[in-house]
């Protein structure tokens, strides 16, 4: 009976957050194996490529061996990373290291546990019986909006073109090593889109069915962080001492997240990504403010702490009033960050609702909301996001 009681809060990863970190890789990362695979992109690796030599030479230094596996475009296909599978099988490899974006940090977690696993990528999500994974560390070049220590990956089904979820406590990684000095390698495009898909996860966090005081806690501070200093992050991308605030509001938002499992923005971006063939976080900032709105009666109380500690003024109003502050606030910072605010204008046509809504649905990110979902109501959100 107590296998099926659950922890109120569980987060084995050993985190390391601070400037300049990744020259120390070496010794944090010794003893946990002496051969290392690194996943990264070619698109990462073409833009971390000085990066990725510092920390070579900081594990070699350590005496960890590696070999790096950069034959992934841009999008980590199921078909991928069951190349990069035979890849670490076939080197002996006994630590996978994911290095880079989403895609490469998505790849990382599916690699290591594959490779302890007689499967394809694609039988994982049939929920067969599983060993636990070689271990694995992820090392993120910018804030992945949890993605760097979530226990789940990301992949594109090589046949279908959608984004597939697989969850399993095993895929806490061992250790994440987040230097936000890093950072500063990242488009200002992308450290928008992925500084509000943080705020996305931390504000439907909150609202989750399976809320409590760890989950309000992390998920509240996230927003405190995002909305102090994510307008100056983007403005200023090249100063790295802006990126540590977002690097910690990543992974409050993603610890948020693991704890309250509620984010229907991601849900329908994961959706509209898997028709455009477009990163996920494109489209969280521009779905969540219509969101929030679909939940506004249900939490009204919650979205009033939101909106204080986006310091909305929620004095002398009424609730509900005042709940609406947060969406306003959510609004205002989308428009300062130059983040488009319709689908319209983001080349999504209403023919192509029903699809995307009926992708949505399958997520696993929106069962605990406040509201019941199906196809119907995601088709609404998308109306009133178009």
């Amino acid at each position: 009976m107590s296998d099926l009681i659950f922890p109120d809060f569980h987060l084995p990863t050993k985190l390391y957050i601070r400037p300049d970190v990744l020259r120390n890789s070496g010794a944090i990362l010794s003893g946990m194996g002496s051969r290392a695979v690194i996943i990264i992109t070619s698109a990462d690796f073409d833009r971390l490529e000085k990066v990725l030599e510092i920390f070579i030479k900081s594990l070699n230094y350590a005496g960890i061996g590696t070999i790096v596996f950069d034959e992934i475009p841009t999008v980590a296909n199921t078909e991928y990373i069951d190349s990069a599978v035979f890849f670490t099988k076939k080197t002996n490899c006994d630590l996978v290291i994911g290095f880079g974006g989403t895609e490469s940090i998505n790849a990382a977690k599916a690699v290591a546990l594959l490779t302890n696993n007689y499967l394809f990528c694609e039988d994982l999500y049939e929920n067969p019986e599983v060993k636990p994974p070689l271990n694995f560390v992820t090392i993120p070049s910018n804030p992945l909006y949890g993605q760097e220590i979530l226990p789940m990956f990301i992949a594109t089904d090589i046949h279908t073109g959608e984004k597939k979820v697989y969850q399993h406590n095993y895929l806490y990684p061992h250790a994440s090593i987040i230097d936000p000095g890093i950072a500063i390698y990242t488009s200002d495009e992308t450290t928008v889109q992925t500084g509000m898909a943080s705020l996305a996860l931390s504000t439907e966090s909150i609202i989750s069915k399976v809320t409590s005081e760890f989950t309000n806690t992390y998920a509240l501070k996230s927003i405190d962080l995002l909305f102090k200093h994510l307008e100056n992050a983007y403005r200023d991308n090249h100063n790295p001492s802006l990126r540590y605030p977002i690097s910690v509001a990543s992974v409050l938002a993603g610890t948020a997240f693991s704890l309250s499992a509620l984010s229907v923005t991601m849900s329908v971006s994961c959706a509209i990504a898997s028709k455009t063939a477009s990163p996920i976080e494109k489209w969280m900032g521009l779905i969540l403010p219509h969101v929030m709105e679909f939940n506004l009666t249900s939490s009204p109380g919650k979205y009033v702490q939101m909106a204080k500690v986006m310091d909305e003024d929620v004095k002398e109003i009424t609730v509900i009033e005042a709940a609406i502050k947060a969406i306003e606030g959510v609004r205002r910072i989308g428009i300062n960050l130059d983040i488009p605010q319709r689908l319209s204008s983001a080349g999504i046509t209403k023919n192509e609702f029903k699809a995307i809504a009926e992708i949505a649905v399958k997520y696993p990110f929106m069962e605990n909301a406040p509201r019941v979902l199906n196809s119907d109501e995601i088709e609404t959100i998308l109306i009133a996001a178009y």
